[in-house]
């Protein structure tokens, strides 16, 4: 059975997790608007790793006996001026993301609920990897600048791998 306190902690990181989730739907929709379909289809898989993020969450409170609790999601940033700008609000939302789950993980600890510490390591192990791709795309993209034909090999190569990402 879950604690009061990593209960609340988790549903407040399914509450991240959606937010992130949003977020990310937001930015394929600018760049579908932007004509930029390959990050358009990048984002979609990313929007679509964060509901499965937030699923799994879900599911653990529910298998060690704990209650779910939704909180409002607000409206997210839409409004955006370069793929850049765009790609810099998806590294920050990662960096918050990881502080959750680090605040998550410092709690079970703290409790010493090995269980939560457990899974919380596969989270953990996963945003190594989400703040790592977005820095990486937002200095591409800070080095192509203004040039039109890098920021269209851009959009190419990453909606390539966005759509290998999907088939796996």
């Amino acid at each position: 059975m879950l604690s009061k306190k990593i209960e609340a902690a988790l549903n407040e990181q399914i509450n991240h997790e959606m937010v992130a989730f949003y977020n990310y739907l937001a930015m394929e929709a600018w760049f579908e608007d932007a004509n930029l379909s390959g990050f358009a289809r990048w984002m979609r898989v990313q929007s679509a790793e964060e509901l499965e993020h937030m699923r799994r969450i879900f599911e653990y409170i529910n298998d060690r006996g704990g209650k779910v609790q939704l909180e409002q999601v607000g409206k997210p940033t839409a409004s955006f001026k370069t793929p850049r700008e765009v790609f810099s609000r998806a590294a920050e939302l990662e960096q918050a993301n990881t502080k959750s789950i680090h605040r998550c993980y410092a709690l079970a600890v703290e409790e010493r609920d090995y269980a939560t510490q457990t899974a919380l390591q596969w989270f953990i192990n996963e945003q190594v990897e989400e703040e790592k791709i977005t820095k990486e795309i937002t200095a591409l993209l800070e080095r192509a600048g203004d040039e039109v034909g890098a920021l269209l090999i851009l959009n190419r190569q990453f909606g390539d791998r966005a759509g290998e990402e999907a088939k796996s």
